[in-house]
């Protein structure tokens, strides 16, 4: 325990289970306070319990970063809450997309954007909860919002996962897939750190919900990001995100890494559930980010 009364991770006992986020090479303990790659000798800092291997952020990273660190997220999350709520509350919703993971006793599970740690009550005690986020906000939220669970968290970006090939039964994001900066990255980093055979779940709202808004009908896209910026508090950053993904295409990137994959559609089609397996030895992409960027949705996943 800390002076705050909180665990800390044994980073040197994880060690065989980490690797550089530069080179791949393994990590050794270089102080209580860092760790460092044994091939390229880059140094990982370890503060508040957690692995630092964040890079300088840029890009959709650095603007939800910025949001989940600033004071906008608790103001937006209201319509978190609101949707959880008329789709039966935050324990029915939650667990329509974790409940895809199955049995959870004695595995050890990655959470990518693990946040403040909302999915951690929905896991077994006698899992091993590994977590990955962008804000150290939320992190530091995380660890003080459940001192009596060993949780292993990491500062860094999905795209560049500071883990070994084959280190986790099952692997989850919950609510950040379409603004990563690169979501097929982050989708194949995730299928390299997945065992043979374990699972890879992934949900977030559609990213076609802007196109549901009253200004998207009446020709006036203005009046969308007025809404969306000032009234639902996401800010005018995190808004033009949105809305530059407002046709991304989901499925496209979900095959060229997953197979014997469904997509199940959540919250009165607010949002999406993916569920796969690792294609453990992928054929090159052919979906640019370009054509990412540029592909609409043209299907309707029926309701799961």
């Amino acid at each position: 325990m800390t002076k705050n009364n909180l665990p800390q991770t044994d980073w040197e006992a994880r060690l065989p289970l980490l690797r550089c986020v530069d080179c791949g090479g393994g990590l050794q303990s270089r102080s209580e306070a860092a760790l460092s790659c044994l091939d390229c000798g880059r140094e990982f800092s370890i503060h508040d319990g957690m692995l630092d291997v964040m890079d300088r952020l840029a890009g959709n990273n650095k603007v939800a970063a910025d949001f989940y660190n600033g004071p906008l997220w608790p103001k937006f999350r209201f319509w978190e809450h609101f949707t959880f709520f008329v789709n039966g509350g935050k324990r029915r919703c939650r667990m329509q997309v974790i409940g895809h993971l199955g049995e959870l006793a004695g595995t050890r599970l990655l959470e990518v954007a693990i946040g403040d740690g909302s999915n951690v009550p929905y896991v077994p005690p006698d899992c091993e909860l590994f977590g990955v986020d962008i804000s150290a906000v939320q992190l530091r939220d995380c660890r003080r919002g459940y001192p009596d669970r060993d949780l292993d968290l990491v500062l860094g970006e999905a795209e560049r996962l500071p883990f070994c090939d084959d280190t986790f039964d099952n692997v989850l994001s919950f609510g950040a897939f379409n603004y990563f900066n690169d979501p097929l990255g982050s989708l194949r980093e995730m299928a390299r750190v997945v065992k043979p055979e374990g699972l890879i779940v992934v949900s977030d709202e559609y990213p076609s919900l802007p196109n549901r808004m009253i200004g998207h009908w009446i020709g006036l896209p203005r009046l969308d990001r007025w809404i969306m910026s000032r009234c639902m508090r996401l800010g005018p950053e995190f808004t033009e995100m949105v809305q530059r993904h407002r046709n991304l295409k989901i499925e496209p990137i979900i095959s060229e890494v997953l197979e014997d994959w469904r997509i199940h559609s959540l919250w009165m089609k607010v949002g999406y559930c993916v569920v796969g397996r690792a294609k453990k030895s992928p054929a090159p992409c052919s979906v640019t980010a370009a054509g990412r960027e540029k592909a609409t949705v043209t299907s309707s996943p029926e309701e799961s």
